[in-house]
């Protein structure tokens, strides 16, 4: 069972920890850790994060990245570690977090956007999808509805295609921008290698 775990916190001689861990996915292909939980249902906000190091680098670590980070636990059943800090290393042990994208905006596909993607990632890899920012405007995924291997000819590109359903929501909270009414739409997000994207209209501004 150990060996199937990907993400995990560790600390020098210590075992590993598996977590499941909430990340930001950016357009240029880097991910930033926001939240993670340990399995006693603690959950720690990360306050503080050092440089990304690939872990294909480091002997006998496998594939994936490292985060040197300050967790501070904002949600626990024990109140006397509320607001500790705790400092430590989270790994994503796997290669789909450092994998390189070739095929990015440079080739300059109207119909193609990269975007923003949170999503929370699981012990043993698999992950799932909370929010994306599109054309200016956030979205909190309520459903995932398929996920299966895709390309795109309007986008000019290829990858694990995500068919969702989505709400708009205001930018810092959950919440709908207009209270008296819900705007909701089916959305295709694609990752591709380290990238997620969109198709759009390629004539929008």
């Amino acid at each position: 069972m150990d060996d199937k775990i990907v993400i995990y916190s560790k600390q020098s001689g210590e075992p590993r920890v598996p977590l499941t861990i909430r990340i930001d996915w950016f357009p240029d292909g880097t991910i930033k850790p926001l939240l993670f939980w340990t399995p006693d249902g603690a959950c720690y906000k990360v306050i503080s994060q050092y440089q990304g190091v690939s872990l294909a680098f480091l002997k006998e670590r496998g594939e994936g990245l490292r985060f040197e980070v300050t967790g501070e636990v904002i949600e626990s059943d024990d109140e006397d570690l509320m607001y500790s800090r705790y400092e430590t290393y989270l790994y994503l042990a796997d290669s789909r977090f450092y994998q390189k994208n070739i095929i990015d905006e440079r080739y300059g596909h109207a119909g193609k956007e990269y975007i923003p993607v949170t999503l929370d990632v699981f012990p043993d890899g698999d992950y799932e999808l909370v929010y994306f920012w599109c054309r200016g405007a956030r979205y909190m995924i309520e459903k995932t509805i398929a996920v299966e291997p895709r390309g795109s000819f309007r986008a000019g590109g290829a990858g694990l295609w995500h068919k969702v359903e989505a709400r708009l929501i205001n930018a810092d909270d959950d919440e709908d921008p207009d209270p008296n009414k819900s705007v909701r739409r089916l959305a295709a997000l694609y990752l591709e290698l380290d990238k997620w994207f969109v198709t759009i209209a390629a004539n929008t501004a």
